[in-house]
This record gives C-alpha cells, sequence and structure tokens, in this order.
C-alpha cells in the first residue's frame, strides 16, 4: 500500500537547511565585517557552527573542506544555495540582527505549512503502540494468506496430476 503526500508536501518543502545556513553565512558577514576581524571570503570556514553532517569546526557551508564554500546558486544537497538579494538582505550578501526575523519570514512560514500539511496525514494521531499493533495484525494476516497459497498450489499440482493420470489411463484403453 502507497502511501501518498498532501499536495504542497514535498522534501524540497521542508528543506529548511540551506535557506538557514545562507541567513546565517549573510549573518556572519555583516557581524565580521563590522568588527573587520574576518574577511568575507573566509566566511565558509564557519569554525565553531556545526556543519551539515553534524560536527563543528572549520568546514564549508556544504561540509567540505576550509575555503571550498559554494557559490550562491550553487547546488548543495538538492536545493541551490539562495543568491542575490535576500528576503531583507541589503544586497551585498550581508545581513544585519535588525533584519533577521524579516529574513527567516519566508522559512517560518514554509514550517508553519509543512506542520499543517503533516498534520492531515491519516493517523498521525495514533499512538507508537496501536501502529505496532496493527503491523502485528497484518503480518499474522500476510502469514495466513501465504499459508492458504501454498495450500491451493498443492490441491492444484494435485489436481493436475490426477488429470493427467486420467487422461493417461483414457489413452491407453482407446489404444
Amino acid at each position: 500500500m502507497a502511501s501518498h503526500l498532501p499536495e504542497g508536501l514535498s522534501p524540497d518543502s521542508v528543506d529548511t537547511l540551506t535557506e538557514l545556513m545562507s541567513i546565517v553565512v549573510k549573518l556572519r558577514s555583516a557581524q565580521a565585517a563590522a568588527s573587520g576581524g574576518m574577511s568575507t571570503p573566509a566566511l565558509g570556514n564557519l569554525a565553531g557552527l556545526p556543519n551539515i553532517s553534524g560536527t563543528t569546526g572549520a568546514t564549508s557551508v556544504a561540509g567540505g573542506p576550509s575555503g571550498a564554500t559554494p557559490a550562491l546558486g550553487a547546488m548543495t544537497g538538492s536545493t541551490p544555495l539562495a543568491g542575490g538579494i535576500g528576503a531583507a538582505g541589503n544586497g551585498a550578501g550581508m545581513l544585519s540582527i535588525k533584519e533577521l526575523p524579516a529574513a527567516t519570514d519566508n522559512l517560518k512560514h514554509k514550517l508553519q505549512r509543512a506542520r499543517a500539511l503533516v498534520k492531515t496525514l491519516p493517523d498521525v494521531g495514533r499512538s507508537i503502540a496501536q501502529q505496532e499493533a496493527e503491523i502485528s495484525e497484518l503480518e499474522e494476516r500476510r502469514r495466513r494468506q501465504v499459508a492458504m497459497l501454498a495450500k491451493i498450489k498443492d490441491e492444484g499440482l494435485q489436481f493436475a496430476s490426477a488429470e493427467q493420470s486420467t487422461r493417461d489411463e483414457g489413452e491407453r484403453m482407446v489404444e
């Protein structure tokens, strides 16, 4: 039995990681430019922030080695990085703290839509115990069906064998 996702719910509709990383890079570049401590090309380093694989350290936005920051619009996973001017970006790829709520609005709305769509899926309200009980019932039903098919197959083979024997005897009598 195939399960179908509601209209509008797809893996791309809930992919927030690339959008979130783009916002973080823009925010960090603005902070670095304000402090004058870190140059914009070195922002792919994001030292101390977790990368996509969940580890921390000197890795790029795409999880590669330091300095291997993908260009805006490049593919990272299945979704391209946001390019150009952000939702509230100033056009230079930088984002101030004041612009952060406006920049994350799209992300927040995307998650709200996904949450609402997930709630429309069948059996979302069922407990794990209820689901496990149904799985056990279905496995038992399948086992009984396999046994019944094996019995029908054996009876069919016996019937075919008996029919063949009857035909063979009939042909011998005619001769």
